[in-house]
């Protein structure tokens, strides 16, 4: 890769080069025939007058053309080829009627065709060639920069509207979950409805407020971490057990990430009340570790959807990498905390 990279640049190099040399001859060339049929003085305040004009036309009739040739021709080197002879054609027409006016209305001479085309090649060799040529890469670059940063943009646009079509897939994956628990307690433990709507109410309450938000600090989100706990009790009784280990709650985090981690332990591995699944929440410095022993459930299989919406947010929001690790007897997730 690195080596046709450099092929590339030096393939590009020799081509400015040739191009250089060239242009040079030219413009030498034109010197020499205007010296040696002419008696132009290249020095005098006329002479420098002239030439600053027939720039700014020069680079008028690039920009005109530029303007133009981009509403019909969109393919790169067609557009720069096109612009180049159109803008020749302008430029040949617009000095022309500068060098016919000023020669009339400065010295009151007339002009022939032969000096005007005369003054089409000097001025074409001269300021031209130059000016059109930095003029077209100028607007080339400039408008493949913008190009650059609209895709930027139009990718950065996407990733929001990926990652808020996986929020809608967690919420009604959640509604499901605790309707579920919710029905089974009407059955069995009437008495606890009251209880565990409270609760539910609580969460999702959290869920209805935050979830659009990009950041909540650390302190609200264990303290709705507190309340969906009492739901994982109601729903497993002892089978899973989660232990809060953060003493430091300052800082920030995206919401409900720590819940999604919590869920998803819950998800893939098996837990009962004689042997619980445990699930560790602490803080290591600047970053919150949720670990749990791997008891997988064979049966089961997952989307991802979770893990997926997690990494998507922490690096589109904050440029942060959030880790999954698995070994042989554990499974951990490093979120970082955002201050």
């Amino acid at each position: 890769m690195k080596q046709a990279k450099i092929i590339s640049l030096l393939k590009n190099s020799i081509v400015v080069l040739v191009i250089i040399i060239i242009l040079s001859t030219i413009q030498t060339y034109t010197l020499h025939q205007t010296k040696k049929f002419g008696s132009v003085d290249f020095y005098d305040i006329d002479g420098h007058i002239f030439s600053i004009i027939i720039s700014i036309i020069s680079f008028l009739s690039t920009y005109l053309s530029w303007k133009i040739i981009s509403k019909i021709y969109t393919q790169r080197i067609i557009k720069i080829g096109m612009t180049f002879l159109l803008a020749l054609l302008i430029f040949s027409i617009m000095v022309s009627v500068y060098y016919v006016l000023y020669r009339y209305l400065i010295y009151n001479f007339s002009t022939s065709i032969n000096m005007i085309i005369g003054n089409i090649v000097f001025g074409i060799t001269m300021n031209h060639l130059y000016i059109s040529g930095y003029t077209i890469a100028y607007l080339h670059f400039s408008n493949s920069k913008k190009l650059a940063v609209n895709i930027e943009h139009l990718e950065k646009e996407k990733e929001v509207f990926k990652s808020k079509m996986l929020q809608k897939n967690l919420e009604p994956h959640f509604l499901f979950n605790n309707l579920s628990i919710l029905s089974s307690l009407i059955k069995k433990k009437p008495d606890e409805v009251e209880t565990f709507i409270d609760n539910f109410s609580d969460v999702y309450r959290y869920y209805l407020k935050h979830n659009q938000k990009e950041i909540v600090t650390l302190s609200e989100e264990i303290k709705f971490i507190k309340s969906y706990i009492l739901l994982i009790q109601k729903r497993f009784n002892n089978a899973y057990i989660i232990h809060i280990k953060i003493e430091n709650e300052l800082g920030y985090i995206l919401p409900c990430s720590l819940q999604l981690c919590i869920e998803n332990a819950i998800k893939h591995n098996y837990g009962n009340e004689n042997n619980p699944l445990e699930v560790y929440l602490e803080r290591i410095e600047d970053t919150i570790i949720i670990k749990n022993k791997l008891k997988p459930i064979e049966t089961n299989t997952s989307s991802y959807i979770g893990n997926q919406y997690l990494k998507d947010q922490y690096k589109l929001l904050f440029n942060c990498t959030l880790e999954f690790e698995k070994t042989e007897t554990e499974y951990f997730v490093r979120i970082p905390i955002i201050k």
